[in-house]
């Protein structure tokens, strides 16, 4: 491997060692709000997935994401903290997990996103968000 080899691999070893970048969008399950004395905003967001079951079916699946929003981030801040149930959101941050003990007596762990970039994509809609069903979302354009 030439010197100029090497030094490509190092740079992109660099590059992407030890990265957590976590991109999600979805629709808020309900109202943000604010913790922490105000220092924070917290929301839930809701994805939906499409998939083909065995039997040729499509089927949809939520997945729902706790995500938090610091006030020292004063652009994304100000957006996370104004969110309603129903807007539709795309999140960039960084995922933190940790480890909990659940009421049945077993670990289990949470995953929260740090958002540092908060995009209103779409204002509340007249649809339902609840955790108990799925999220339906609008076709995002190619």
């Amino acid at each position: 491997m030439s010197n100029t080899e090497t030094n490509e691999t190092q740079s992109l070893e660099n590059l992407f060692a030890d990265t957590n970048i976590s991109m999600k969008s979805g629709h808020l399950v309900k109202d943000a709000e604010l913790i922490g004395d105000g220092k924070f905003a917290k929301f839930r967001i809701a994805t939906n997935k499409e998939f083909l079951d065995s039997q040729g079916q499509v089927q949809n699946m939520a997945n729902y994401f706790n995500i938090i929003v610091s006030s020292n981030l004063k652009d994304a801040f100000a957006i996370a903290q104004n969110l309603k149930k129903g807007d539709w959101v795309y999140i960039k941050g960084e995922d933190s997990s940790r480890s909990i003990d659940t009421v049945e007596g077993y670990k289990d762990t949470a995953v929260t996103t740090f958002a540092y970039k908060v995009v209103l994509k779409k204002e509340k809609t007249d649809q339902v968000l609840d955790e108990g069903q799925a999220a339906e979302t609008n076709p995002q354009p190619a």
